[in-house]
């Protein structure tokens, strides 16, 4: 196993750039000074920065930052082109009609919890959950009423955190609905992370992690790496807060997968094994324990890059889009369907196996299609530093397109603690015997019994796993992927749907890629084809 340093360290000062006369402040007075005026003048920034032409070179610059070392130029080049028309049939955007979601949008009392649904039907099955961002306003995806049958209103039941409660009647009609509605930060209290400036080098990597910035690239090791980083921490970012009145989340189920004392197989192939809800890949060939933790390696955090899929009008469906460690924790980006409307959250979810405890928390903030989103997950110790015997699970999610970070880094944060783990977990390989890049099928939790897939646009999810040997602190590192990971286990479709999601696995990625069978023909999921019946 090749030896890299994992992070590097130094002793001096945080700067923040609004420390124009060129003293030093420390990551805590960052937050306390940027004030209200700040935020206003901080979306006027990022409406320039993430503009059609200069959000892509935000998100290539940001591509490495948190240690995906791939081919920026192809991943950049790739995702300012239109997508062809072939890979637009793939993802079924004209399958069923000329029923199209657009985005909409409903002021509404700061705080509120909504349900979404046709006008005069309190049909489970037609209706899906929505919150109001942070700015007040509820963001989701309509159908204007082109089709026979089509509802022209739908109802926003709201209950606002005083706990009063008001219907809101949406005109489908209407330009109104659908008219942009961007976020404004002027209506709200949240901080920002501003731009770093200075020589980040000078700052340790708990001031970083502290800050909001994640976790830094050696720039001896990978200087390329680092300078993406670099540029990316230069973009100012609203940083988000859990709220725990939101309404329930998909749980995930847990994957049966044990733990193996096993050396890796070098060079063995990814093995297929079918899977009616988890589908994607599942790393398992480098972790190996030895007789002691400081010989053990461990898959000690799990990086991932994916863009929000678009989505068709079809049945009621939910599903999640997730990277995590083990099945201890998990970052996690919600998708739910109906006929008439579309919504989008992120969460996380954290589970400990030896207590049976969880925490399952979500953020007022409403992906939306096409945006570009980054998820982290580590074992960490309190303060957010890598460290598989540190008692903690971190979670890191940045929509870049919509300069947004909800950071759970920190045991002590007042915005998103991090996950305390039970001290069992710590012994020697307990931790860090597998690592997940999943899209879950969680449609059976809105309508029983169903695996019905969401009609979505192609998903690819670019990632690495960071194997540590050691804790993490002193240890040395490598980072894997789907291509060079000893043990793949590739999780394909076999679900009871009429949509059928076909898995493969480019370099450092996994794409999943939907279809639909002919009326002649069966789905093979070892294949990921449409066979003849006959």
């Amino acid at each position: 196993m090749k030896e890299v340093t994992i992070f590097t360290t130094g002793r001096t000062n945080f700067t923040s750039d609004m420390a124009r006369t060129g003293a030093d402040i420390g990551p805590a007075a960052i937050a306390a000074k940027w004030d209200v005026a700040s935020s206003i003048r901080f979306g006027k920034r990022a409406m320039g920065r993430y503009g059609s032409s200069g959000r892509y070179g935000a998100v290539c610059a940001f591509v490495l930052a948190l240690g995906l070392l791939l081919y920026p130029q192809d991943a950049c080049s790739q995702r300012t082109k239109k997508m062809p028309a072939a890979a637009e049939r793939d993802g079924n955007a004209q399958r069923d009609g000329n029923a199209q979601f657009e985005q909409a949008s409903v002021a509404v009392a700061a705080g509120s919890n909504c349900l979404l649904h046709p006008e005069g039907s309190q049909d489970p099955k037609e209706s899906i959950h929505v919150n109001a961002e942070e700015d007040g306003v509820v963001r989701f995806l309509a159908v204007r009423p082109t089709q026979p049958n089509s509802p022209d209103r739908l109802a926003l039941d709201c209950t606002a955190s005083n706990r009063s409660t008001k219907t809101y009647s949406v005109d489908l009609r209407s330009e109104a609905t659908f008219a942009p509605h961007p976020f404004d930060p002027s209506r709200t209290t949240l901080a920002v992370r501003p731009a770093l400036t200075g020589d980040p080098r000078r700052f340790t990597q708990e001031q970083l992690v502290a800050a909001d910035y994640g976790l830094r690239p050696d720039p001896t090791q990978n200087p390329d790496a680092y300078k993406a980083w670099l540029d990316a921490a230069s973009v100012p970012v609203h940083k988000l807060r859990t709220d725990r009145t939101l309404a329930t989340f998909p749980i995930s189920r847990q994957l049966d997968l044990k733990q193996s004392d096993q050396s890796p197989v070098l060079d063995a192939k990814p093995f297929k094994t079918l899977s009616s809800f988890w589908t994607g890949a599942v790393l398992k060939g480098s972790y190996q324990k030895n007789a002691t933790s400081a010989l053990t390696y461990s898959y000690g955090a799990i990086f991932a890059q994916v863009e929000v899929p678009k989505v068709t009008p079809g049945r009621t469906t939910a599903m999640t889009i997730w990277n995590g460690l083990d099945n201890v924790c998990q970052a996690i980006i919600d998708v739910s369907t109906t006929s008439a409307a579309a919504s989008f959250g992120i969460h996380h979810q954290c589970f400990d196996p030896h207590t049976q405890g969880n925490d399952t928390a979500g953020t007022r903030f409403s992906p939306q299609p096409g945006d570009v989103v980054f998820l982290q997950v580590w074992y960490c110790d309190g303060k957010g530093n890598l460290n598989l015997s540190g008692g903690y699970a971190c979670t890191f999610m940045l929509d870049v397109t919509r300069a947004s970070v909800w950071a759970c880094d920190r045991a002590n944060s007042s915005d998103c603690p991090s996950y305390k783990l039970d001290a069992a977990d710590l012994a020697n390989g307990n931790l860090g015997f597998w690592a997940d890049f999943i899209i879950e099928n969680d449609s059976d939790q809105v309508v029983k019994g169903s695996q019905q897939w969401p009609i979505f646009s192609p998903v690819t999810m670019i990632g690495w796993a960071s194997v540590i040997k050691g804790n993490g602190v002193s240890g040395t590192a490598k980072l894997v992927g789907t291509t060079t990971d000893p043990k793949v286990n590739w999780l394909i479709d076999d679900s009871k749907s009429a949509e059928h999601l076909r898995i493969t696995l480019p370099d450092f990625a996994v794409k999943w890629s939907e279809t639909k069978c002919a009326a002649t023909d069966k789905w093979d999921p070892t294949s990921g084809t449409c066979v003849s019946k006959n």
